[in-house]
């Protein structure tokens, strides 16, 4: 019976460090530091790691601020994995400290430590010696500098590769354990476990494995030896698993080693401790601001900046002392010019004293003539002023009768206004009483159409029965109906246009008209043909009364360059107003004013035809410059589509026709008035709403 195959196997989550060297002592200031970081988690053939490749970037990041050259490797396969080996080997060949990182799936097998690639899929245990890379291949690239060697390993320690070769039953001798084994202790070596021997690592849920998160965490410290390095590492892992996971530490090394060798606040503050560099304590506040050194770090600061503050004092009181004197030994020399430069004067003015009387008589009596004049001057002024006084003040009342006469003008304007106003809304009034009595006559001119084409279709259906003996008859009819719809056709045409023309007139007349309005005063008793030409109310309210003539005009020559839809709004900033003034500007390209100016209203007048394209709807087609209703050949209708298509239903029609009107008298029938609707009369076809109608 074969013996049982023994290994265990670990999920790489924890983190396992190995320091080895041969009594390494303490790295030389400034020495090179070189390290190779793998963080494997896209595993293809066991379960992906979720943290290995975040391990590995935090770890470079950290190790690469301690000064480290980091050879980084994410996701490498076995032959990836050996060339990252090959060159951390000839890079470590001449490093003072050589660092290894490995976070991702590991196993041991038969006492020996294997890292998995992500390719790695071995199928028993004869394939894992072979197609795993060994921790040892690893230790022979560390041993390669003569300095301080590093190995840190980060696995999660259940690896479903040895549950699949268990399962297998291949091998003769199978055993498991838990966790890593605890390696034999040699010369120069140093061991640190992310848990104890035999033990699991937790996986972590954040960003990185508990070990990961402390260890990243403590290279930002400075000043931490590497032992106390790990003792904190240990610290923080316990509180992150709560218990459950404490690494474990061995070290056999002869001197002291620093990952992060900047320098400590105890350092610092040791250099700066009797210093009185301002800018440098206060600088240590800001490198250092948890640090209990602090307090003193202020209290120092408050020295300095107290002893300055003494200093300047005494300064300035030396200063102050030195003027001082300076000052008393001016006095004194001042105090002697003085009394010698009033000895003089008294003799001068001893001398000036027989004059001085002798000019004083003079000068009394010079100073009484010009206080006369001068008395004789100020009373012509006060006149002046007095005169000046009673202008400005009958100015004044000039102005106050000017100004009341203003008001009361401002009030009859007023009046003349909401007279206006007033007019305007009964022709407002007046229009919607119109376009009320329009829309009546139109339905009821609607209604009588619904019944006459009932008429017709009934007269129809009578007619039919005739249709055989009278086809001749119906063939000439059907003749002299075409030459009548044509000359029909032809009269309302011209009709129309007419009354197009009609309409513009009146448009430019009201336009003049309101131009005319706008340069004189509006008159209450104006005639009522004129109350048309009035802007809306809400206009005149919005729009200054210099702009209200302009506003119409330009509104009233958008409407002729055929860039207004709809019926003409006079209102400056109505939305159709504004939308023919955009459609003007895009075709003239001319910019447009903001408010109505006169030199706009020239530049419409000057455009003698049509700017703006004419747009007619799928059912409509341009006629002598308007829109109308598309109409189709006899015997056609549109179509959904706006298309003139056979109608079944008029060919029929104009079958019953032909059968109805051989029976009765065809003189009498083609000499019927066309209605209002726009019939031509019996035996005819007509036009309605886009379709053809025939009697």
């Amino acid at each position: 019976m074969l013996a049982y195959l023994r290994y265990s196997a670990l999920l790489f989550c924890s983190l396992g460090v190995f320091f080895y060297g041969r009594l390494a002592v303490a790295e030389e200031p400034g020495g090179r530091r070189v390290a190779l970081v793998i963080g494997n988690s896209a595993y293809r053939t066991v379960p992906q790691l979720p943290n290995p490749q975040n391990d590995a970037e935090d770890v470079s990041a950290a190790l690469r601020e301690d000064g480290f050259e980091v050879i980084e490797g994410k996701n490498l396969d076995r032959r990836g994995m050996g060339e990252a080996l090959g060159r951390f080997a000839r890079a470590a060949n001449e490093a003072d400290v050589a660092l290894f990182y490995y976070a991702g799936h590991g196993l041991q097998f038969r006492g020996e430590n294997y890292l998995l690639s992500v390719d790695s899929a071995p199928s028993d245990e004869f394939g894992i010696p072979y197609e795993l890379t060994r921790v040892a291949d690893v230790t022979e690239a560390l041993n390669h500098t003569t300095g301080v060697r590093i190995l840190i390993l980060d696995a999660c320690r259940n690896n479903p590769i040895a549950d699949r070769i268990a399962r297998t039953g291949k091998s003769r001798d199978i055993s498991m354990s838990r966790g890593l084994a605890r390696m034999p202790q040699s010369e120069g070596m140093v061991i640190a476990y992310a848990t104890q021997a035999n033990e699991t690592a937790a996986d972590g849920q954040g960003r990185n494995s508990p070990f990961t998160a402390s260890f990243v965490e403590q290279l930002k410290e400075p000043g931490l030896e590497i032992g106390q390095l790990f003792r904190k590492v240990a610290v923080g892992v316990n509180q992150r698993t709560g218990g459950r996971q404490t690494p474990e530490l061995s070290i056999s090394l002869l001197g002291d080693f620093y990952f992060n060798r900047s320098e400590t606040d105890i350092q610092a503050w040791a250099r700066l401790r009797d210093s009185a560099d301002l800018p440098a304590l206060q600088s240590f506040l800001t490198r250092f601001p948890k640090s209990y050194l602090t307090d003193a770090a202020r209290a120092r600061i408050d020295v300095i900046e107290r002893s300055r503050r003494e200093e300047e004092l005494r300064g300035q009181l030396a200063r102050y002392e030195e003027e001082r004197k300076r000052a008393a030994a001016s006095a004194d020399a001042a105090r002697q010019e003085e009394s010698d430069r009033l000895a003089r004067e008294k003799k001068e003015r001893d001398r000036l004293a027989a004059e001085q009387a002798t000019a004083r008589k003079a000068a009394e009596e010079e100073a009484s003539r010009q206080r006369i004049e001068q008395e004789r001057r100020f009373s012509g002024r006060i006149a002046q002023l007095e005169a000046d006084n009673r202008k400005a003040k009958a100015e004044l009342d000039a102005r106050s009768d000017e100004q009341a006469r203003r008001s009361k003008d401002d009030a009859d304007r007023k009046q003349q206004l909401q007279e206006r106003d007033r007019l305007a809304s009964i022709e407002a009034e007046r229009l919607r009483a119109a376009a009320a009595e329009a829309l009546r006559q139109k339905s009821a001119a609607d209604r009588l159409i619904s019944e006459r084409l009932a008429k017709l279709e009934e007269e129809n259906r009578r007619a039919s029965a005739e249709l055989a003996a009278r086809f001749k008859s119906e063939e000439e009819m059907r003749e002299a109906a075409e030459r009548e719809r044509a000359e029909l056709t032809a009269a309302l045409e011209a009709e129309r246009r007419k009354a197009t023309e009609e309409l513009r007139r009146m448009e430019r007349a009201r336009s003049e008209a309101s131009t005319r309005e706008q340069k004189s005063e509006p008159q209450p008793s104006a005639p009522s043909n004129q109350v048309a030409n009035l802007p809306a109310a809400a206009d005149i309210l919005t729009m200054p009364s210099d702009t209200v003539g302009l506003a119409r005009s330009i509104t009233s020559e958008l409407d002729r360059v055929g860039c207004y839809v709809g019926s003409v709004d006079l209102s400056w900033d109505s939305e159709p107003t504004r939308r023919a003034l955009k459609e003007f500007g895009r075709a003239a390209r001319v910019d447009v004013p903001a408010k109505p100016t006169g030199s706009f209203l020239e530049l419409l007048k000057a455009r003698g035809s049509r700017v703006c394209p004419m747009k007619c709807g799928a059912r409509e087609v341009a006629k002598d410059g308007r829109c109308v209703a598309k109409a189709c050949p006899r015997g056609q209708k549109l179509d959904a589509q706006a298309r003139c298509v056979t109608d079944p239903a008029v060919r029929r029609a104009s079958v019953n026709d032909a059968e109805r009107i051989r029976g009765s008298d065809i003189r009498s029938r083609t000499r019927k008035p066309a209605s209002n609707t726009g019939a031509t009369g019996r035996g005819r076809c007509f036009n309605f709403n886009g379709q053809s109608f025939c009697e």
